[in-house]
């Protein structure tokens, strides 16, 4: 079994590699990114959230990876993320939902109506 490598060992070389690319017009795709270091694309990802959480000003578009020089160049990746937010946040809701109709009281009984854990 290959082991992941930590995403945050490569938090250094993919943000310096992205500062001398910077601008939505020089993006990197992530496949350029797995190549530059051997990484897998989850690895790449998370060394980019994570420089997110970092509040380095890394975008994304269908062409990939920069970083920003302005604020409207995170304006898309800022949208697209909120987006993903709403999605995550409507199927949480629809587990929990399911979750709560499977719950049976003491007796083996199924409940109607339980907490919705929000």
């Amino acid at each position: 079994m290959t082991r992941t490598p930590n995403p945050s060992i490569f938090k250094d070389r993919i943000l310096n590699y992205l500062k001398v690319c910077t601008g939505f017009n020089q993006p990197k795709v992530s496949r350029e990114l797995q190549s530059q270091w051997n990484l897998s694309d989850v690895t790449v990802r998370q060394t980019i959230g994570l420089l997110r959480d970092d509040g380095e000003p890394i975008a994304s578009g269908p062409k990939g990876f920069f970083y920003a020089t302005s604020p409207d160049e995170l304006e898309s990746t800022i949208d697209n993320l909120g987006e993903r937010i709403a999605v995550m946040t409507r199927r949480r809701s629809m587990l929990i939902q399911c979750q709560n109709k499977m719950k049976e009281d003491d007796t083996g009984q199924r409940l109607l109506f339980t907490d919705l854990h929000g």
